[in-house]
C-alpha cells in the first residue's frame, strides 16, 4: 500500500521505484543512461531518482555490475 496522505505518489520511492523496474525490464541501460531519463520523463529531480534506486538496491530487487542496471531474479 503507498501512503496518499502527506506526500505525493508521483514522487514516492515506491512509484519511482516501479517506473525504474519497468525501464530496466524493456531493455539493459546503463545507470547514467536510467538517472537522466527517468528524471526527464517522471518530472522529478535527479535526487528522487537516487533515493530510489537506493531504496530497489536495499530491498536487492536490483544490482549494478558496473556497467549497467539489472534486475535480481526472485528468490
Amino acid at each position: 500500500m503507498i501512503p496518499r496522505r502527506g506526500c505525493d505518489p508521483e514522487i514516492n520511492v515506491v512509484s519511482i521505484g516501479a517506473k525504474i523496474l519497468e525501464k530496466i525490464v524493456k531493455g539493459s541501460t546503463s545507470l547514467d543512461e536510467l538517472m537522466i531519463d527517468c528524471a526527464f520523463e517522471l518530472k522529478v529531480s535527479v535526487d528522487h531518482i537516487i533515493l530510489s534506486l537506493d531504496w530497489l538496491f536495499s530491498i536487492k530487487a536490483i544490482d549494478f555490475n558496473g556497467e549497467e542496471v539489472i534486475i535480481n531474479d526472485a528468490t
